[in-house]
């Protein structure tokens, strides 16, 4: 089988593609010693219905990562539509560790994991397996806690660098 060389399909080609992707957005929080880590993501998905498992990619050199490196679960919250300042706000690179979600609305789950207020659903994750990827790395496991939070919302979706989400829920 033929391995396709590394510089045969150009990155920023790719980037450009991709972007036909409509991916919704969510925020993954895991704890950082007496802090709350968090950052936006595009990249994850439910793996499996039975048994509920559930997987996200995280650059492996980011300070998120690092905060998986030593943390035992993450908690997913699906952003819904009139979130994007969230998103944004938690997706620009460089964010500071301390004070990041001092200016957004959190809340605690039954584990007592921090959740996105307001987000359409969440899910607390055991990490299980870090599969490193490429530049990624893929942190996967078992759902251990989940809820529905907003039952009128959206969900919040990106499409080429633009934001926006469906009309109707159902």
């Amino acid at each position: 089988m033929d391995r396709p060389q590394r510089d045969s399909v150009g990155i920023d080609e790719y980037r450009r593609l991709t972007g036909y992707m409509s991916v919704g957005l969510a925020v993954l929080t895991c704890a950082k010693g007496s802090h709350t880590a968090a950052i936006t993501v595009d990249s994850y998905m439910s793996v499996s219905w039975d048994p509920p498992t559930m997987a996200a990619s995280v650059y492996s050199g980011s300070r998120m990562m690092e905060a998986l490196g030593t943390a035992r679960r993450y908690t997913l919250s699906v952003l819904s539509a009139d979130q994007q300042d969230t998103a944004e706000w938690l997706g620009t690179p460089g964010q500071p560790i301390y004070g990041l979600l001092s200016q957004i609305p959190t809340e605690q789950t039954a584990l007592g994991e921090v959740a996105i207020a307001g987000c359409l659903a969440y899910f607390t994750v055991v990490i299980a397996q870090q599969t490193e990827i490429a530049t990624h790395t893929l942190v996967s496991g078992p759902v251990v806690d989940q809820g529905e939070r907003n039952v009128e919302g959206t969900p919040l979706q990106r499409f080429h660098r633009s934001y926006g989400t469906f009309t109707d829920r159902h």
